[in-house]
């Protein structure tokens, strides 16, 4: 005799609270899946917000950084130029005084210098002979400007002397000025030239 097993009979009921207790395990599951990936999204978001802060801090930092550079180096080209301008105003000071100090020490000293000075007459018997040479003249200039004194030195030709002497004793000069007073210079030489051209 063969034996059938009756499969057991599920109650409806039962198998309803089961289906439903199984949908809220679930449900609830699927929640915390989301809840955490939401939670998962906020820290990245946080996260990236922080990052972003960050790094607008660090730019920040860095363009006040620059202003702060730029705004030394302006400082620093500001003193550089107040510098520069104040060595000039010195040196043009210093270039003045300088300047008053040799005109005033040009008007209390002063060289003489020659006005007129004629050459000689060639002398017709050198001419005649074909004679050419030099003649060295010393001689002092008093405080009027004017010769004293004129003497020949060895290197003249006996004809060119007397020529020479009296070109000599025409000469002009402004006079010598020391300490605003004029002065007489002694042993000036001019040496005069006779060529036959």
């Amino acid at each position: 005799m063969e034996t059938v097993i009756e499969e057991p009979q599920i109650d409806p009921q039962i198998e309803q609270q089961r289906l439903e207790q199984a949908e809220l395990a679930y449900k609830r599951v699927e929640q915390e899946r989301q809840a955490e990936e939401a939670r998962v999204k906020e820290q990245q978001r946080a996260k990236q917000q922080r990052k972003e802060q960050l790094e607008r801090e660090r730019q920040e930092r860095i363009e006040v950084e620059r202003q702060q550079r730029e705004a030394q180096r302006r400082e620093q080209r500001a003193r550089e130029e107040q510098q520069r301008q104040q060595a000039a105003r010195a040196e043009a000071a210093a270039a003045a005084e300088r300047a008053r100090q040799a005109e005033a020490a040009a008007a209390a000293s002063r060289q003489y210098l020659p006005i007129a000075k004629d050459a000689p007459d060639y002398p017709s018997r050198a001419l005649d002979k074909g004679i050419e040479g030099t003649c060295t003249v010393s001689y002092s200039v008093n405080s009027q400007g004017r010769i004293e004194n004129p003497k020949a030195l060895e290197d003249c030709h006996p004809l060119f002397i007397r020529p020479s002497l009296t070109a000599a004793k025409s000469f002009r000069y402004q006079p010598r000025i020391v300490d605003g007073r004029a002065v007489t210079v002694p042993e000036v030489k001019n040496t005069f030239h006779y060529r036959i051209q």
